[in-house]
């Protein structure tokens, strides 16, 4: 029999073998956590220790048990254009993958599985507090966003390990898991799969607050409004009454409590409404205030190319682009009366005179611009309204977050009824739209201890590394005989360079 009839019978035998094993002969294979109950949420510095079981029903030879953690991102755009005859397209970003090495001594000797026992195979993970470089490779208008892709999604998407919705769409989902593998080596170099099996895990990696956003009062690019003034009437036929003005400022961040505290209290933040009504005239008394309904809207972007700048619905819109899309959800939280708010009477003071340092610059830019409209010594009236946002508990909350084709966003919706004195005038309504961040705990003081072996293995490199040295002058027979040789890639230039007669280019990269 000639070579090639040997390497077509060898390749056969691997196929048919490794058909065998996923059909008649599959393993039994059980990937066990230790300390692991259902539901449980894992987050940054946490352990992912446990061993892999697997019971050959068969003798069965393998060559290699591969053990992995591993981050995936998944997303997949419909295609509205004739031109194409795929349905959609999709993209997956394998974000993270970490290999757990085993020892020779944790196989059997030799690699041939007996049928009916079974073999451990033990793992030790530690959740990252960030990504590689790697991961995001493509090109990005800021370091900002490269940093914000660089960071640890959220587990979205899949209701296995959420056990509620968490608002996301069909469209995107965030995974990590536990893969195990079991491999042999084939004729031709290529691993072929005899087994895998994983088990899928719920991340929530630590999110710190960011720094409010730069938002632009009347920016007619935003997503967002901070400010909005109404004017408002006595009647339908009658004068004006005078105009009202209702504006805030991006509330605090909603942090999510670490899943290993016993906290029961929900996560909460407060909005702060600056109510200002200029009157028409000096008989025009403030008007009566309603309801106030407050919603959180989730804004889950996601795309099947990787997006250079953070995503947002004018850019959407600005930057039409058939390979993304947005997918926008929204729950209520509360809805209250807020008619009995006092309205505090107040005298537009002169030009010149000068502003208590102590003050706001909150309430400064707030009120700025509208108090320069008003002359001096005319009044006006100003109240305030508190607005406590608290998530229900009936969904499960995720942070914000950007990665690299998926992205997660949080608005606050607050629509503020006003009632005027006059008969036969609807209530007016205003609308505020805030940008909120959600952030979470994680367990960023508790870093994982580390095992037996892996102190060992510091132990022995530090020793290695101070073991005492003897420095000695060398032998004449050695003296003279070393050449260094210079490289403008390797080594940094010298004293003498600069001294030179010729002027030189240094490029700092390499200094």
């Amino acid at each position: 029999m000639d070579a090639a009839s040997v390497a077509q019978s060898t390749t056969s035998t691997f196929a048919t073998y490794a058909k065998k094993m996923g059909r008649n002969g599959r393993p039994d294979m059980d990937i066990v956590l230790d300390n692991h109950d259902e539901g449980k949420i894992y987050t940054t510095f946490d352990a992912l220790s446990g061993r892999v079981e697997i019971t050959a029903p068969q003798i069965a030879r393998f060559d290699e048990i591969q053990i992995t953690l591993e981050g995936a991102v998944k997303t997949f755009v419909e295609n509205l254009s004739p031109h194409t005859t795929r349905a959609r397209t999709t993209a997956l970003h394998n974000f993270l993958k970490l290999t757990m090495p085993l020892r020779d001594t944790d196989y059997p000797q030799p690699r041939i599985a007996e049928a009916g026992q079974t073999y451990k195979f033990p793992f030790n993970f530690v959740v990252p507090n960030q990504l590689l470089p790697r991961a995001c490779s493509h090109k990005c208008n800021t370091e900002h966003v490269h940093h914000a892709h660089l960071q640890l999604p959220p587990s979205m998407g899949c209701r296995e390990v959420s056990g509620q919705d968490d608002l996301a769409p069909e469209m995107a989902k965030v995974q990590y898991s536990i893969k195990v593998k079991v491999l042999r080596n084939g004729e031709d170099g290529k691993d072929v799969v005899l087994a895998e099996k994983l088990r899928k895990l719920h991340i929530v990696p630590a999110q710190a607050e960011l720094p409010p956003m730069n938002i632009l009062t009347g920016n007619s690019e935003s997503d967002y409004v901070l400010s909005k003034t109404k004017a408002l009437r006595k009647g339908v036929f009658s004068g004006k009454l005078g105009k009202i003005t209702v504006s805030a400022i991006q509330p605090s961040a909603i942090i999510l409590p670490s899943p290993s505290s016993d906290a029961t209290v929900p996560a909460t933040a407060m909005a702060t409404l600056n109510l200002r009504f200029d009157p028409h005239d000096k008989s025009s008394q403030p008007p009566r205030l309603g309801g106030l309904t407050t919603k959180i809207k989730a804004s889950t972007f996601y795309a099947a190319r990787p997006a250079e700048y953070l995503p947002s619905h004018y850019t959407l819109t600005a930057h039409f682009e058939t390979i993304r899309g947005v997918y926008d959800t929204s729950v209520a939280l509360s809805s209250r009366c807020v008619e009995a708010v006092s309205w505090t009477k107040h005298k537009a003071a002169p030009a010149y005179t000068r502003r208590n340092s102590a003050s706001s610059s909150s309430d400064s830019s707030d009120c700025s611009d509208h108090t320069s409209e008003a002359k001096p010594g005319s009044e006006y009236y100003s109240a305030t309204v508190l607005v406590p946002i608290t998530l229900p508990s009936s969904k499960t909350w995720i942070p914000t977050f950007h990665s690299c084709i998926v992205s997660r966003t949080y608005t606050i919706d607050l629509n503020l009824s006003i009632h005027t004195p006059g008969n036969g005038v609807p209530a007016s309504t205003v609308s505020l739209h805030l940008p909120i961040q959600i952030a979470a705990d994680g367990n960023r003081n508790e870093r994982t201890p580390m095992t037996a072996a892996e102190a060992a293995a510091e132990l022995a490199g530090a020793e290695e590394f101070l073991r005492p040295r003897v420095i000695e002058v060398p032998r004449p027979e050695h003296v003279g005989n070393s050449v260094l040789v210079r490289q403008a890639s390797d080594l940094p230039p010298s004293y003498e360079d600069f001294s030179a007669s010729q002027p030189q280019v240094v490029d700092p990269g390499r200094c």
